[in-house]
């Protein structure tokens, strides 16, 4: 084919970096690069997932850029991946020198002024900050036509010069009418699943407007909840199923935000016929509270678990984290999934300012306390951009300010007011083995009785609990390059 007829190409990929807690249990396929795929025009776009190539990240990396010849290489990142999207930069400039290599997702929007100035980012010539779809869109259309003028006039868009890094003007939240449904079909990579069940994402609705202290979110979409038209959903999830999936998870920031509508989403899902399909979702305390006959919905549909944030139900950590779900709101809310048939399970958040010994153990007390089927501990992590890391730096609480591979949100890069690092370290090691080793919260949790296999693996990763948590190693990615 003659050069001037060759289509543009854009290779999307995502990091293979996962915490190690997760990845003998699931493999869940990035929404976004397939999501991008869809909204390029006059390109042709190929995604993949680098978790699925995690025992040889490079040999993959080189492959497809060997195979594909793109023109852009597109690079989606969370913070503790950050690091192993410069040394896919560095490969992919390897193969192919003429390339254009741009980093989107969570970390070039939270942190692209140090992005900009970071040494190891050098391979990178584009960031693009908050949603994709757009501003990536008018990138490739910019780059094909050869108008790099027109650089400078796309919201959401940084860009490098000889002079260093513009940065344009942030873009305003995405339209989500115009976001066409994700391509799927531009995998490269098979095999996602939850524990063993052919699985995909999609997204009913993108933002919190909580303002959570300690998250992300609102750096990424601003204060604005923004939903996709139901119709819309339920082609998604049918297009998810026709590509092979049996199960899908839910991916919005706060799902349950509007009760209402997500009662309007479970009988949709039931009158399509999709409801013989399994359905997880993450959600808030406080909309199951404000609906109780919501979860009866969720179930009928499909649902089959859902992960709730609780974060801590002791009034002094509210005022840090903004965040409040009283004990009794979250063992009213897990009771009544529970007796819906749902596996629950709870996020706890550890290493708050003012924790102590005491604190610190009666968070696991909680966690024992009610009747979940799986408790998550998180130490907080101070990410780029968020109020939480303002307060700690300010402090002086932040015990690792940059070496952001370790972001996974269990190791612990934080001290308190009350425990240095080292014994906060020391009594997450131990006061989680004591909760993932006491038999009776192992035989309530229903999902470690589905099989022997998900049973043996639950206990490997608490050998690696005990093996790496005392020396603030927990659960670090384990692919290999």
């Amino acid at each position: 084919m003659p050069e001037s007829e060759r289509p543009y190409r854009v290779l999307l990929m995502a990091m293979p970096d996962v915490a190690s807690s997760f990845d003998r249990f699931m493999r869940i396929p990035n929404l976004a690069i397939v999501s991008l795929a869809a909204n390029l025009d006059g390109a042709e776009a190929a995604t993949l997932d680098l978790v699925i190539h995690a025992r040889a990240v490079g040999t993959a990396v080189r492959e497809q850029v060997e195979r594909f010849q793109p023109d852009l290489v597109g690079l989606s990142a969370m913070t503790f991946q950050y690091a192993s999207a410069c040394k896919v930069a560095r490969l992919a400039r390897t193969v192919k020198p003429d390339i254009k290599i741009v980093l989107g997702g969570y970390h070039a929007t939270l942190a692209y002024e140090q992005i900009a100035a970071d040494p190891a980012a050098g391979e990178i010539d584009f960031l693009v900050r908050g949603e994709g779809e757009v501003p990536l869109n008018l990138l490739v259309r910019a780059l094909k036509s050869g108008r790099d003028a027109e650089m400078g006039e796309i919201s959401g868009l940084s860009f490098r010069s000889r002079a260093g890094f513009t940065h344009n003007s942030a873009a305003p939240p995405v339209d989500l009418s115009r976001i066409k449904r994700p391509d799927r079909q531009s995998r490269l990579s098979a095999g996602f699943h939850y524990f063993g069940r052919p699985f995909d994402v999609v997204e009913t609705s993108r933002g919190c407007p909580r303002g959570c202290r300690f998250c992300c979110i609102r750096k990424m979409y601003g204060d604005s909840h923004r939903a996709y038209d139901i119709d819309r959903v339920i082609a998604d999830v049918r297009d998810a199923r026709d590509a092979g999936a049996r199960g899908v998870f839910f991916a919005d920031d706060n799902i349950n935000l509007h009760p209402a509508r997500l009662r309007v989403l479970c009988r949709a899902i039931v009158d399509a016929g999709l409801h013989d399909m399994e359905f997880i979702s993450q959600a808030d305390v406080s909309g199951f509270a404000r609906d109780p006959e919501l979860l009866p919905e969720m179930r009928r549909a499909g649902f089959s678990g859902v992960f709730l944030g609780i974060e801590s139900v002791n009034p002094g950590h509210w005022r840090f984290l903004k965040k409040s779900n009283s004990w009794q709101t979250t063992l009213a809310v897990v009771e009544n999934a529970r007796r819906q048939g749902l596996l629950v399970a709870g996020g706890f958040i550890l290493g708050n300012p003012d924790d102590n010994e005491a604190s610190i153990r009666n968070v696991y007390r909680t966690a024992r306390a009610l009747p979940l089927d799986h408790a998550i501990m998180w130490c907080l992590t101070p990410y780029p951009g968020t109020e939480a890391r303002q307060d700690l730096l300010a402090e002086g609480l932040v015990t690792n300010q940059d070496g952001f591979e370790r972001y996974n949100g269990f190791i612990c890069n934080v001290r308190t007011r009350h425990l240095g690092h080292d014994r906060l370290i020391q009594l997450i090691s131990s006061e989680g083995l004591k909760l993932y080793l006491n038999p009776f919260f192992v035989l309530r949790g229903k999902v470690w009785r589905a099989s022997a296999g998900i049973l043996r693996a639950y206990y490997e990763t608490i050998f690696e609990f005990l093996t790496r948590g005392y020396r603030n190693r927990l659960f670090e990615s384990r692919h290999r390059w």
